[in-house]
């Protein structure tokens, strides 16, 4: 099964309600550009994810963020795997500032 959603499916959501944002992007990736103001952002580099899966919480949702998509989906298959809800946003940051952009 397919769990992800896109950039502007994840933006209705996001309008209606925060949501809790898992960037996995690496620090050199990380710059002033900011993931939605009022929702909930946890930045864990997708390298150091594995030994600090204690710090996400089983009952919330996660939306997932790489720089372009296709690593959080891989991530979203494996957090599945151990219990956690998480959805890829399809295209990662990439795809959110070109909708911004718009």
């Amino acid at each position: 099964m397919d769990y992800s959603v896109t950039t502007n499916e994840f933006m209705l959501l996001a309008a209606k309600e925060p949501v809790n944002i898992l960037d996995l992007r690496d620090p050199e990736f990380i710059d002033s550009f900011d993931l939605l103001t009022g929702s909930n952002v946890t930045r864990i580099s997708l390298t150091q994810l594995p030994n600090r899966l204690h710090q996400l919480d089983k009952k919330k949702t996660y939306y997932l963020f790489t720089q372009f998509g296709g690593r959080s989906k891989t991530m979203t298959q494996f957090l599945r795997s151990k219990g956690f809800q998480v959805t890829n946003v399809i295209g990662g940051m990439t795809a959110y500032e070109r909708y911004l952009a718009s």
